[in-house]
């Protein structure tokens, strides 16, 4: 049995065939290129066959490679869900999950949803990576992710995560007592907003709902703009303008009396988080238990 290839060693060849590059796939492994290199090598070595054509331009797989790969993804396949149908027998689920987010969810839900995970689940790795970019789990690598309901693409597998969660306007004691406070959402054009700019260049518009259930959105002034809701709250704390961010986030300081509420007679159109992944048969054991107990908090919510 001294020619029979290591099972990493072929894991490794379809992540570089995936990514179509050592460098991505050895970054997603956390490992170097030189390191995939030396076990590509010992692949091949031990197959007797040449498996990839590779340039310092180029990469792609041998005849004889397609055929490999071909044959052995199906019989890998199984083993992965014989192996990973062992969690369900477990008392204690093991593996790896890595979940993409954007940063405001950290702020929202890290410790009440995440770290809370984490100590049901000791045996679960769990990889959080943030970036307020749309990006495809899939390519990128990731388990699953975590978007606004609007933002989860159509071929993806969708539930509630967190709750509906309001955004509100705030601004410091001192703004208020030197310049006033709207009296509604239209004389917000009026005062030093804090605009919040998303990654593709725009500017959010404020929206509100009136008594009579009426939607508005507003394009506010200012001279600040910032790409963070933390950033947003520290400048309306230094009195810089006012700021339209989450409720959640700023509770604490409107009672410290650091942040006053503004427009109180005007709600958000609240709306929730998804977390959302490919809809495939057979989802790995940690994700399997990560969406149920999603699941079950979205429950106890009620």
């Amino acid at each position: 049995m001294k020619n029979v290839p290591e099972l990493q060693h072929i894991e490794i060849l379809l992540l570089i065939v995936k990514h179509g590059s050592f460098r991505k796939a050895a970054k997603e492994l956390n490992l170097s290129a030189p390191t995939l290199t030396v076990a590509i090598n010992n692949l091949e070595e031990k197959l007797g066959v040449r498996l990839l054509n590779r340039s310092t331009r180029s990469l792609s797989l041998t005849a004889v490679g397609k055929t490999f790969l071909n044959d052995v993804t199906p019989v890998l396949n199984d083993y992965r869900r014989v192996i990973d149908n062992l969690n369900d027998h477990k008392d204690n689920p093991e593996g790896v999950i890595r979940i993409n987010l954007p940063r405001i969810v950290l702020d929202l839900f890290f410790q009440s949803h995440f770290v809370k995970f984490k100590n049901d689940f000791p045996g679960i790795n769990l990889e959080l990576f943030t970036t307020d970019r749309k990006i495809n789990i899939i390519d990128s690598g990731f388990d699953a992710g975590v978007r606004y309901t609007q933002d989860v693409p159509k071929d993806m597998v969708a539930i509630p995560f967190g709750g509906k969660m309001s955004l509100i306007p705030v601004a410091s004691p001192h703004f208020v007592e030197k310049s006033g406070q709207p009296d509604s959402p239209k004389d917000l054009v009026k005062f030093r907003c804090i605009n919040r700019c998303f990654p593709d260049g725009q500017r959010y518009r404020w929206e509100f709902i009136d008594s009579q259930g009426e939607k508005m959105d507003v394009s506010v002034n200012g001279d600040l703009v910032v790409d963070s809701d933390a950033a947003m709250i520290q400048a309306a704390e230094y009195g810089l303008g006012i700021a339209f961010v989450y409720e959640n986030l700023v509770k604490d300081k409107i009672s410290e009396n650091k942040l006053v509420r503004l427009l109180p007679d005007y709600a958000y159109p609240a709306d929730n988080f998804c977390v959302y992944y490919p809809s495939r048969k057979h989802p790995p054991a940690p994700l399997r238990t990560f969406i149920a107990w999603v699941m079950s908090m979205n429950k106890d919510a009620c």
